[in-house]
């Protein structure tokens, strides 16, 4: 059996992704400005976020252990994410673009070409300059692209402790997680960079990994962990907490002996595909329908987000896969 098969990765990472979409239905229909840190479903949007990183930190740096290149780490993570990406940025340039822009064709593909639209970074802030979604509550085209630089710089220290040869010591993650929930607590009230405080979650992945000897799964420890995240609901510290619950449920879940699960992803992984399209597509929805309501957004939302997905995976990613493995170094 495939090492994927023993394991719940593949079903957590198409149900964090699934609760990401399922958040931004809110988000995206209120409007970024009516949506406040402690609402219940921009908890469970991060909370899917979180999940995607707590696997992504304890399965690279697995990576990295099995083969200490950086050549060939990055070259895997290159054709892992890369090929999916650029796919779906040509997707809403040609096909949502020309849909939901307020301007006429004309001067929707003359502003394509123009270099300050490319300056502009529509695709990750400000649709403005293509006329994407300027009616629409939140005027962004595909916002969850701020993760994969995010990410990237996350690989990078993944491979410089490597290279240093101190990633696989026990410890070694731990000066880097307390220094990152120290910044994450003196930035906690800017918006742009309390977002460093994701970046733990990875570091606790690999942590977690580094030191999965020792690690021991129970459904009473992980309601334990739990307890003090509720207590400390709308509270700073209720984040504090989450950081030791959240990657202590992802990898008790990720380890239950279930067959069923172990075979979630049997026809493939379409989580990042769900990842990457699924805001464009929520947003070309509510700026087609935009009393639809969220009950309906959320339908929609998965309708149309899956099907495109389980294509990407199909025509796309799943043959960049295989590309990946064959190495020309």
């Amino acid at each position: 059996m495939e090492e994927r098969f023993t394991n719940n990765f593949d079903f957590l990472r198409f149900f964090a992704a699934s609760l990401i979409i399922f958040s931004h239905c809110f988000a995206l229909y209120l409007g970024y400005s009516n949506v406040f840190v402690f609402d219940w479903h921009l908890l469970i949007g991060q909370c899917g976020l979180a999940t995607l990183l707590v696997i992504s930190g304890y399965l690279i740096t697995q990576s990295w252990e099995r083969k200490p290149d950086v050549k060939k780490f990055f070259w895997k993570r290159a054709f892992r994410i890369i090929p999916g990406m650029i796919a779906s940025i040509i997707f809403v340039i040609l096909i949502i673009g020309p849909i939901a822009t307020d301007l006429n064709i004309h001067e929707y593909f003359t502003n394509l070409l123009d270099i300050s639209t490319w300056t502009a970074v529509p695709f990750y802030t400000n649709g403005e300059a293509l006329g994407l979604f300027t009616t629409n509550p939140v005027n962004y085209v595909n916002a969850p692209l701020w993760t994969i630089p995010f990410e990237f710089m996350l690989y990078l220290i993944i491979a410089s402790l490597g290279m240093a040869g101190i990633l696989l010591r026990k410890k070694s993650m731990l000066p880097l997680i307390f220094s990152t929930a120290l910044l994450w607590a003196l930035w906690y009230e800017n918006p742009a960079l309390n977002k460093i405080r994701f970046a733990l979650y990875f570091m606790i992945g690999s942590y977690i990994y580094l030191n999965r000897e020792k690690m021991e799964y129970k459904l009473w420890i992980t309601a334990i962990l739990w307890i003090p995240v509720i207590i400390f609901y709308n509270s700073q510290l209720m984040f504090l907490f989450a950081f030791i619950a959240v990657p202590y449920t992802v990898l008790y879940i990720a380890q239950i002996p279930s067959g069923i699960i172990h075979k979630f992803g049997k026809y493939g992984d379409f989580s990042f595909g769900m990842f990457i399209y699924g805001y464009p597509i929520q947003q070309t929805i509510i700026h087609l329908m935009p009393d639809l309501g969220i009950p309906l957004l959320i339908i929609l939302s998965y309708a149309f987000t899956v099907p495109i997905a389980v294509m990407s995976w199909h025509l796309i990613e799943k043959h960049a896969m295989l590309l990946k493995n064959k190495i020309p170094f």
